[in-house]
């Protein structure tokens, strides 16, 4: 019986000692499969070889030196990660596991202990925690959720960000950094996309504890177990907040016009573009008002452009406080501006109308004093095309002029 469990103990990767407590731990007893190190046992049981020639030296003084606190309070046994040098002299790491023979006295006699090579194990440790290490001090936002859709990690990235604690995010759903500006047609679609196993990208918008907004550039991953089926989510992205308003400046650059600051002409055709395209599917009202600076030329000939160019800005300025937060003011060229009115009913926007027409009026600018403006007014007919909408607007504004300027007119 005692061969059959040598002989399993042999094939297995579990090696057995048996050595006295003194000096160096000379051994007594090793089983054969020690020989996996590339030592013959016969080396360590004749003394040619001890623990501290294979043992890492600061390992085993380490070893040595709880062994004999272990054995002084009386424990039974002890258990410890050490590295052991292989005859190739390569290091190795193994679990050691030494339980105390003690005398009469109750002193330590001898160490009966079992190694077993754990490398690999060591290794997938360590490769797991500097993954660990990599996800939480990475400046991307990270967080993983299962596939119920509960956040189980979140980085250090995502807390400074957020202003969140992990323990305020840990179990809930990532719907708490939800923000009012996302749009439900997009959180559909995403979760369409990963519970389907596939990786989802979006740009999207999420609120921090605060309240604040930052925008996330996001990558969405579903991650499979063994049988294929998604365990995971794994969320990873980038605060691009900064790049977004430097891109909305440089469009608003673009669209805005250099004087006035308000929109120029090729984002007032866009703008009108959509406005046509989405009544033509809701029908709801739409009107377009041209306005010209009366006799401009006269004062650019009589003060200068500059002077000009400072009335045009203090017109815009007035036009932009006349108007609604729902109209859309912007130069239409030289001292022409157009406005377009979305909603209301025809006597409420030609009250409008002439209330931005007394407001320019009524108002004393710097070295030109009081000036006029003329407005042509119309309303969008069903289905027509833009340039029929601008050109009767534009006759409404001719006959403005015509009739004697200063004044409003409708076609």
């Amino acid at each position: 019986m005692n061969q059959k469990i040598l002989n399993l103990i042999n094939d297995s990767e579990t090696i057995v000692f048996y050595c006295e407590y003194s000096p160096k731990w000379p051994v007594l007893f090793l089983t054969e499969n020690f020989s996996y190190f590339g030592y013959s046992p016969d080396l360590l049981l004749s003394q040619t070889l001890a623990y501290p020639d294979i043992i890492h030296p600061q390992d085993f003084m380490m070893l040595e030196a709880q062994v004999a606190e272990q054995a002084e309070v009386g424990a039974p046994f002890l258990s410890e990660r050490v590295r052991l040098r292989k005859a190739d002299h390569t290091y190795v790491w193994v679990d050691i596991r030494i339980t105390f023979e003690r005398g009469a006295l109750g002193e330590v006699t001898h160490l009966l202990g079992k190694i077993v090579d754990v490398t690999r194990t060591v290794e997938a440790e360590e490769k797991l925690q500097l993954f660990a290490q990599v996800i939480h001090q990475t400046a991307d936002l990270i967080k993983i959720t299962d596939k119920a859709g509960q956040l189980i990690f979140v980085n250090q990235a995502l807390l400074d960000k957020t202003g969140y604690s992990e323990a305020e995010l840990i179990g809930k759903n990532p719907a708490i950094l939800k923000s009012e500006l996302r749009d439900p047609e997009i959180i559909a679609e995403m979760w369409q996309t990963i519970s389907s196993g596939k990786t989802y990208r979006q740009r999207l918008v999420n609120r921090c504890k605060d309240g604040s907004t930052y925008c996330e550039e996001m990558t969405i991953s579903p991650i499979f177990n063994r049988d294929g089926e998604i365990e995971y989510y794994v969320s990873t992205g980038k605060d691009v907040s900064e790049q977004v308003k430097m891109q909305q400046a440089l469009n608003d650059l673009a669209m805005k016009d250099p004087l006035t600051n308000l929109w120029n002409r090729r984002y007032m055709t866009e703008a009108m573009e959509t406005e046509l395209k989405r009544l033509s599917r809701e029908g709801a009202p739409l009107s377009v008002m041209m306005l010209d600076v009366d006799r401009f030329k006269s004062i650019n000939d009589r003060f200068g452009h500059d002077v000009g160019d400072d009335c045009l800005i203090g017109i815009a300025r007035l036009l932009s406080e006349t108007v609604r937060t729902t109209d859309l003011i912007g130069r239409w060229g030289g001292e022409e501006f157009l406005l377009l009115v979305r909603g209301g009913d025809a006597a409420s926007i030609a009250q409008l109308a002439d209330k931005l027409r007394r407001a320019v009026e009524g108002y004393s600018f710097n070295t030109v004093g009081r000036v006029t403006m003329s407005i042509g007014l119309t309303d969008y007919v069903g289905s027509e095309a833009l340039d029929a909408l601008l050109k009767r607007a534009d006759e409404a504004l001719y006959l403005a002029k015509n009739n004697g300027r200063n004044r409003v007119e409708v076609l």
